[in-house]
């Protein structure tokens, strides 16, 4: 399950934790965050979901969770982590620093980005226009970048267009499925030609 070395217990946490399911561990937190409030019906699922998100939501008298079939060989103390965050969400009490700071070092471990990585590959979906847009062509550009900077040597991946005009990010690289989206906003007749000038 885990080493008490990697995920230190604080607070008095005993190493019971380690013997507990993931129900009994939500239990667990949602007492010591609401002890005046009776535990409502408790469900904890873990879905095949393309990344490592996790919901919580309060519904008809019951708390249901919905966990990545990633985090479904987490230690314990990294499932009690992910609900102190998400309980600390649903009722508005910050999960103290030293859970949120677990979780992300959980997360980042190379064996989980690996992991995280390929089931992104296999069940993820990416909207990816293509690369010819209204005025400007992406291959046109990567194949003119590619020869100007690299000797032509650079495999083309997938190229595509942003669905919307985003400013908040003008492009981005996704690994997962090796593929360069650029902002529709370059996509403009009066946009400076892409390659655009460097």
């Amino acid at each position: 399950m885990g080493d008490t070395q990697d995920y230190p217990l604080d607070g008095g946490i005993q190493a019971a934790l380690f013997f507990e399911t993931p129900e009994e561990i939500y239990a667990r937190v949602f007492r010591e965050l609401k002890p005046r409030t009776p535990l409502p019906e408790l469900r904890v699922e873990f879905c095949r979901f393309a990344n490592p998100n996790s919901f919580v939501r309060l519904e008809n008298g019951q708390l249901h969770v919905r966990i990545s079939d990633l985090l479904a060989g987490a230690p314990a103390p990294v499932t009690e982590a992910l609900a102190r965050i998400l309980l600390g969400k649903l009722y508005r009490k910050p999960a103290p620093r030293m859970y949120t700071h677990r979780y992300r070092l959980y997360l980042n471990r190379r064996d989980v980005r690996r992991e995280a990585h390929f089931v992104r590959q296999i069940r993820g979906r990416k909207f990816i226009s293509g690369p010819q847009g209204e005025h400007h062509n992406l291959e046109s550009v990567f194949e003119r970048l590619n020869h100007q900077f690299f000797d032509g040597l650079l495999a083309q991946p997938q190229l595509g267009w942003s669905r919307g005009l985003s400013r908040g990010m003008l492009g981005h690289f996704d690994p997962a499925h090796n593929a360069i989206v650029i902002s529709r906003i370059f996509d403009q007749r009066q946009a400076p030609a892409l390659g655009w000038s460097m």
